[in-house]
C-alpha cells in the first residue's frame, strides 16, 4: 500500500482525508475514522506541530465560529509530483525540434540566472572566505542540503543533493554550465572535485583561498 506518511496511520489517513476532500471540521474527522474528537485533537494537534495542518474559521451564524482544518504547502511536498518525468518529456521535445543547440541556450539562460542571484549574497563581501560562506547560504536559500569545511588551502563547499539530478545525468551541459558560474562567481581556479551525476555523495567544489577573480 503506498505510504504518505510513516509515522503514524491514524496521522495519515487524516491526511488523505483533507487531500481528498479539502478543509474539514474536528467533528467531520471523528466520523469518517470512528475516533473521539478528543483523539482526533490529539492527532491534529502533532501535525500541526510539524508544519503539516493549519485551520480556517468559518462562520456559521449566530455562535462561535467552525474550524476547518486543511493541508499546508509542507503537507503537500508529501504526495509524489511528477516533475522529473515532464522536465525530462519537456526537454527531449525541445531537442527534437529545435536541436541541441537550443538545449545549450537554455543552460545558458539557467546559468546567468544563478550568476545573478547568487551574487546577491555576495555583493557585500571582501574576502575569500566571505564570499563563499555567502554562496553556502545562497544554496540554502535554495533548498540545497551544503555543507562547507576547509582543507589545506582550499574551502570545499558539498551540495548533498540535486534538484535536476534526472535532467543533469542525461544533459551534461548542466553540470558544465554549473562550474562555469562558479568560476565566474568566484574565479577561474574553482574545481569540482566530485559530482553527484557520476556516482559520488555530493558536488564539491575545491575553492582556493587565495583565488583570483579574472
Amino acid at each position: 500500500m503506498w505510504s504518505v506518511y510513516n509515522e503514524n496511520p491514524t496521522r495519515e489517513k487524516i491526511i488523505l482525508l483533507l487531500k481528498k476532500r479539502g478543509p474539514l471540521s474536528i467533528d467531520d474527522l471523528s466520523r469518517e475514522l470512528s475516533i473521539t474528537s478528543m483523539g482526533i485533537r490529539q492527532h491534529l494537534l502533532s501535525l500541526e506541530r510539524k508544519g503539516l495542518i493549519d485551520y480556517i474559521a468559518k462562520r456559521q451564524g449566530i455562535g462561535r465560529p467552525a474550524f476547518l482544518y486543511k493541508l499546508t504547502d509542507k503537507a503537500e511536498a508529501l504526495f509524489p509530483k511528477a516533475y522529473d518525468k515532464f522536465i525530462m518529456d519537456l526537454f527531449k521535445d525541445i531537442e527534437k525540434h529545435d536541436g541541441k543547440d537550443k538545449i545549450d541556450e537554455i543552460f545558458k539562460w539557467h546559468r546567468n540566472r544563478f550568476i545573478k542571484e547568487a551574487r546577491d549574497f555576495i555583493a557585500d563581501k571582501n574576502t575569500v572566505q566571505e564570499k563563499v560562506y555567502g554562496l553556502k547560504d545562497y544554496f540554502e536559500s535554495e533548498g540545497y542540503y551544503a555543507e562547507l569545511s576547509e582543507a589545506n588551502n582550499h574551502y570545499n563547499l558539498k551540495l548533498f543533493n540535486c534538484p535536476i539530478f534526472k535532467l543533469a545525468t542525461e544533459y551534461k551541459e548542466a553540470c558544465r554550465y554549473h562550474l562555469q558560474a562558479f568560476k565566474e562567481l568566484l574565479g577561474k581556479e574553482v574545481n569540482r572535485d566530485e559530482c553527484i551525476t557520476d556516482g559520488n555523495l555530493s558536488c564539491t567544489y575545491s575553492i582556493p583561498k587565495n583565488i583570483l577573480k579574472t
